[in-house]
């Protein structure tokens, strides 16, 4: 981003010698300025002192910074279904989403049966605090290709992005997840309730992406990479 050559003292400076009487054309030859660049800054900065300028400045740049980083994040979603059993035998799922950029879980949803309404919902809570993704990768499972979702993404301006059949590497990231979900927990374990699952899974995810070192993105931990991000 352009700086301006003009600190923000000077700045003040120029506006109150304006208050003052001095001619706007005076200062702007002055300073050798545009008169657009004065009247930019009366809009701008007009009744601020010098330290507000630079608050007012620094919530810009944070909010530059902020915006940059969750473009970065959303720019691909993985999803992805896993199947197990509970101890007395009754199936359940699992439902993961994912983001490609630092890889972090951004959750785990566990039932019996998980519609494709349930997988709107989830996305719609992740969404509320992540930001909408440009696009989730998907397969070509019923929930995925359901009307439902499909005129979901499309309101949300979402692509979904669907692998070709029988090719999970093209689902690389979320189905390498679904290993270490399956290898760290969820095979070690006989669950008697579907509470159970759901708040083992909730517990590790926060270790998975706040303690657990990641190797595919250099040894660090998402969360970590998050913060480099910023």
């Amino acid at each position: 981003m352009k700086k301006s050559r003009f600190t923000d003292a000077q700045i003040m400076a120029i506006l109150r010698q304006a208050e003052d009487g001095i001619p706007v054309l005076n200062l702007c030859r002055e300073h050798q300025m545009s008169s657009a660049t004065f009247y930019k800054w009366r809009a701008k900065y007009g009744g601020m002192d010098a330290s507000m300028i630079s608050e007012m400045k620094g919530l810009e740049d944070e909010n530059r910074r902020l915006k940059k980083m969750f473009a970065e994040l959303n720019q691909v979603w993985s999803m992805d279904f896993m199947a197990d059993r509970l101890e007395d035998g009754r199936a359940f799922r699992l439902l993961n989403v994912l983001d490609d950029f630092n890889r972090e879980g951004l959750g785990i949803e566990v039932d019996f049966s998980l519609p494709a309404e349930r997988v709107v919902r989830m996305l719609n809570r992740i969404i509320e605090w992540r930001g909408s993704p440009k696009a989730i990768r998907v397969d070509n499972g019923p929930e995925y290709i359901s009307g439902t979702l499909m005129k979901w993404a499309e309101k949300r301006g979402i692509a979904l992005q669907h692998i070709q059949p029988g090719k999970p590497q093209q689902n690389a990231y979320v189905e390498r997840y679904n290993r270490t979900v399956r290898h760290e927990w969820l095979g070690q374990f006989l669950f008697e309730t579907i509470q159970e699952v759901q708040d083992h899974a909730t517990d590790w995810l926060w270790t998975y992406n706040n303690d657990r070192p990641n190797m595919a993105i250099g040894g660090i931990t998402p969360a970590q990479k998050l913060k480099l991000a910023a």
